[in-house]
């Protein structure tokens, strides 16, 4: 009898592939999406093991959240002069390698990297794959070279082989619907949500003191978090800032790739502006929580988790007019169409403010990654 008991036990352990190369890079919104939701995920589903692959070590701080059903494969890239080749055979050919050695049942792509090949989806493994946005097929300038063009045309074809697609907001879904051909009935959206840091309160004096670093003083400055590409529209938020003129101009982060799409980190600004480089989480939302306000003009986004880690902070919002924002923020913003300075000027009032900020709290509430963990265990186990 118990015998039996430790067979069937036994059968009922799976082991599940995920490629998390953006671990590694922890500053972006996709090691973000990974890191949150598979430490939930693996919490919500003991009973199997979850395999996270990297190129790289990531740093133990990371590591150290997860359960122990979660281990991390340091599987390096091969040394290949190119970059872009680097990667590619990386995606492609050593991590599908290591799922088979591994006998995955699951393999779970957390971006648009699901394997090329058909002789993939012969076999009997079940293959997921997140698509955060359709940005680099729907805008040129993401795409400039041969190999560029090529690289993107191969992983939209990819998606629409996967057995589910996921993705982190309804705009995003009819996006991949349109431009994919993908299956509305194949494409399943799970909310984001910001790391439980910017949930939790903070010391003042912590605050005080990170404000100080950066000579800034509680409700004296304006905040930008994000990214720095094209599509980011910082060049807008600078111009409209010099206009404004009133307090400083906070830019949270840095360029993670030497491009010409991430240019607008290196504009000349114009006015009062302080760049922080890159910071810890702890850094960030003490930041969020002493501005006057988060301001965000991007063109295009998939979700932007920015906007509920300034919600859970109290920070009062100034988003672009773009339909994914007005999903995912609702009435918790000032929505601008171009220039952001009028809404600037709204902020310097403190009933303003405080609405923003009592409407961002309550946005904060509907967003939970256990709930969402749920979702796609159950997805992956139907």
């Amino acid at each position: 009898m118990l015998c039996k008991i430790f067979l069937l036990f036994y059968k009922l352990e799976m082991e599940i592939g995920v490629n998390a190369r953006l671990l590694v890079q922890p500053y972006t919104g996709i090691a973000q999406y990974t890191r949150n939701l598979f430490r939930e995920l693996a919490k919500a589903d003991p009973s199997n093991n979850y395999v996270l692959v990297v190129p790289s070590p990531v740093p133990h701080k990371i590591t150290a959240e997860f359960p122990k059903n979660v281990r991390f494969e340091v599987l390096p890239e091969k040394k290949f002069p190119s970059a872009g080749m680097r990667k590619v055979w990386w995606e492609q050919i050593s991590v599908p390698a290591l799922f088979d050695k591994l006998k995955v049942g699951i393999a779970f792509f957390t971006y648009p990297c699901n394997p090329w090949s058909a002789d993939w989806y012969k076999k009997d493994v079940k293959t997921f794959v997140t698509v955060h946005d359709c940005i680099p097929w729907m805008h040129k300038c993401y795409r400039r070279g041969l190999l560029s063009r090529m690289y993107h045309a191969q992983t939209k074809k990819a998606v629409k082989k996967a057995t589910k697609v996921f993705t982190v907001s309804g705009s995003s879904a009819e996006d991949i619907h349109k431009v994919c051909g993908v299956p509305e009935s194949k494409i399943e959206v799970v909310y984001n949500d910001c790391a439980e840091i910017y949930k939790n309160p903070q010391d003042e004096k912590y605050v005080e003191e990170v404000l100080r670093r950066f000579s800034l003083k509680a409700e004296g400055y304006l905040l930008y978090v994000g990214g720095y590409d094209k599509r980011k529209n910082v060049k807008q938020l600078l111009k409209d800032h010099a206009e404004f003129g009133k307090v400083p101009l906070v830019l949270a982060g840095g360029k993670l790739y030497e491009s010409g799409l991430y240019g607008s980190f290196d504009t000349n600004a114009m006015g009062n502006v302080v760049k922080t480089g890159f910071l810890d989480e702890n850094e960030l939302a003490a930041l969020y929580r002493g501005c006057l306000g988060f301001i965000n003009l991007s063109k295009a986004e998939g979700f932007n988790i920015t906007i509920l880690e300034a919600a859970n902070c109290g920070a009062p919002m100034v988003l672009s007019d773009i339909p994914v924002h007005k999903e995912v923020a609702e009435d918790a913003a000032i929505y601008v169409e171009k220039s952001s300075v009028a809404a600037m000027n709204q902020l310097n009032d403190a009933a303003v403010r405080g609405r923003l900020r009592e409407r961002g709290f309550n946005l904060a509430k509907k967003y939970s990654i256990k709930k969402y963990a749920q979702i796609v265990k159950n997805v992956l186990f139907s």
